[in-house]
C-alpha cells in the first residue's frame, strides 16, 4: 500500500524544485546558480522520497514496516506555508524584515522553545547573510519597505 501523504509531499516538493529551477532563469547566470544548485538538490531528494512511498508499488511486495517520512505531517504543512510565506513576503516586506519573522517561526513551528537561542540565531543568520552578500558580494537583497520612500 503507497503512502499516500509522503507521495504528496514528495510530488509537492518536486514542483517547487521545478518552479524554482524555471523560476531562476530570467536571473544572470552567476546569480541563477545557485538557487539552481538548490533545486536540483531538493528534486533529488524529493525523487528519492517518491521512490521511498512509492516502492511497495513497484517493486510488488506489500507495506514494509517501516516508519513514514513524516513524524507529524501537519508540522510539515505548517513549514511548506511558512516557507510560501516567506518567499512572497520577501518581496513586499524586504528581506531583512521577513527573515526577522521568518527564523523565529519556523524554529517555534519545529519545536524549538529557547527565546534565547532563538534570537542569538536570527541575529547571527542575519548578520552572516548581510556579511556575506550585501559587503562581500556586493548583492542588493530586496529593499526594506521602511527605506523605499
Amino acid at each position: 500500500m503507497v503512502n499516500v501523504a509522503d507521495t504528496i509531499a514528495a510530488l509537492v516538493l518536486l514542483a517547487l524544485a521545478a518552479a524554482a529551477w524555471f523560476g531562476s532563469g530570467p536571473l544572470p547566470a552567476e546569480a541563477a546558480s545557485f538557487p539552481r544548485l538548490v533545486a536540483v538538490l531538493m528534486g533529488l531528494l524529493a525523487a528519492a522520497m517518491l521512490a521511498r512511498s512509492l516502492a511497495p508499488v513497484i517493486t510488488g511486495r506489500g507495506r514494509r514496516e517501516e516508519q513514514p517520512f513524516f513524524k507529524h505531517f501537519p508540522t510539515f504543512l505548517a513549514c511548506l506555508a511558512l516557507i510560501l510565506s516567506y518567499i512572497f513576503t520577501v518581496s513586499q516586506i524586504g528581506y531583512f524584515s521577513a527573515t526577522v519573522v521568518f527564523v523565529p517561526l519556523f524554529a517555534v513551528v519545529l519545536g524549538l522553545r529557547r527565546p534565547v537561542l532563538i534570537a542569538l540565531t536570527t541575529a547571527c543568520f542575519i548578520a552572516a547573510v548581510y556579511l556575506v552578500f550585501v559587503e562581500s558580494f556586493s548583492r542588493p537583497l530586496p529593499v526594506e519597505f521602511f527605506n523605499r520612500y
